[in-house]
């Protein structure tokens, strides 16, 4: 029996459970033994970064999509052939934003295989919309009608938004890179060798996004995201909220959703170029030595990507496929949640590839970070003034990563 090494990544048991056991589902039809290692989410890159150099590891990992370019550039992952994608259904079964990610710049190599996809959307109280007398329809549809839905909800009494702004808060650049596309920029050069965020284009996003800093309720700031969740779906604290777009689902199936306003919760796109995100399947290339454990790699990926193993996932979690024909079948809340993820998965773009990129990540979390709480605690200064000195400084900081 050939024995295959799996390693998954969520921060409990129960995040890895649906994916267990679909392992041990195709373990035992295949004539395969798999052990399914569970990694967490702040050791797996870690824990990943070390399978890659020092050769020593398991045959199939779970990996985020941003991080198997790095994986890919330090020669540690196995590229499957043109033969292999197709037999898994070929790009164009899956969102156009995650095949964008299994590719190294100017290789042709497939390094990975998309798994699963995640993206953030605006969750909104249509009541407090209508007291403060905003046009539902319009309300998020740019930038500036964002930024005018948030004065207008302000001026009304209600308490606009909050958002995470410590710097841990990795996600912060998925959210923000909305905005910095918003006008035909982007945080980085397509190559993902040259900071773009403070050009002309990028910087006129980003300075929208921070004058939504100062609509945050002073008692609402420095926040971490699950008490922005908390203050949205159960305390009722806000009428705004950006979130991954299971958080409806979550909030309902963990009864911290309140009652009140189940039936008044609308959802729509961010303003700009959404991001995706997700995870991706790779093989180590260690499994080349063992031409039986190459092959059961193969097929349990191939098993992991079918288009009934996506349907059964995402019905049995919150995890939304990276195959776009599995989306026919599921259902999705709140009302409305389906034409947005329509639009997202067509219209949105990773980041892009980069081998540094867990580092850049990092330290864009740390500028977007520093540049809010400015925001929002110098409100003697403009914000214009506070954004065009700091994107300045951080420039400087990414040449120097970069070697720009």
């Amino acid at each position: 029996m050939t024995e295959l090494s799996f390693s998954a990544i969520g921060d409990t048991n129960e995040d890895i459970e649906e994916i267990t056991r679909l392992v041990k589902e195709f373990q035992n039809t295949s004539q395969t033994s798999t052990h399914v290692r569970h990694l967490s989410w702040n050791r797996a890159w870690q824990t990943l970064l070390m399978f890659a150099i020092e050769g020593k590891g398991d045959d199939i990992s779970q990996v985020g999509s941003t991080w198997a370019p790095t994986l890919a550039a330090l020669d540690s992952l196995r590229a499957f052939s043109d033969f292999e994608v197709r037999s898994m259904g070929g790009p164009l079964v899956f969102v156009p934003a995650a095949w964008q990610t299994v590719q190294i710049e100017g290789r042709g190599e497939i390094w990975a295989i998309p798994w699963s996809i995640y993206t953030f959307v605006i969750f909104y109280r249509r009541d407090l919309l209508q007291r403060a007398g905003v046009e539902e329809s319009t309300a998020f549809s740019t930038p500036e009608t964002l930024r005018e839905t948030m004065r207008a909800l302000q001026n009304s009494g209600i308490h606009p938004w909050t958002i995470p702004t410590s710097a841990n808060y990795l996600d912060l650049p998925h959210i923000v890179s909305s905005w910095a596309r918003a006008y035909g920029g982007d945080f980085f050069a397509p190559d993902g060798k040259r900071p773009d965020f403070n050009t002309p284009h990028a910087r006129k996003g980003l300075l929208e996004f921070f004058e939504l800093c100062r609509f945050i309720p002073t008692e609402l700031q420095e926040q971490n995201y699950e008490a922005c969740l908390d203050d949205f779906f159960r305390k009722e604290k806000t009428a705004v909220l950006i979130a991954g777009a299971e958080a409806y689902t979550e909030a309902q199936q963990s009864n911290t959703l309140s009652e009140g306003i189940r039936d008044h919760i609308g959802v729509a796109a961010i303003p700009g170029v959404s991001w995706i995100g997700g995870d991706h399947l790779v093989i180590w290339k260690t499994v080349r030595f063992d031409p039986r454990k190459e092959h059961a790699a193969l097929d349990l990926i191939h098993s992991l990507t079918s288009v009934e193993n996506q349907i059964r996932l995402s019905r049995e979690t919150t995890i939304l496929p990276a195959r776009l024909d599995a989306y026919a079948e599921l259902e999705f809340q709140p009302e409305g949640m389906r034409p947005v993820l329509e639009k997202i998965l067509q219209t949105a773009r990773p980041h892009p590839p980069a081998r540094l990129w867990r580092r850049i990540e990092s330290m864009l979390a740390d500028m977007l970070c520093d540049i809010a709480r400015n925001v929002m605690n110098f409100r003697n200064q403009t914000v214009a003034e506070i954004v065009e000195t700091k994107l300045a400084e951080y420039e400087k900081r990414f040449l120097l990563l970069l070697g720009g």
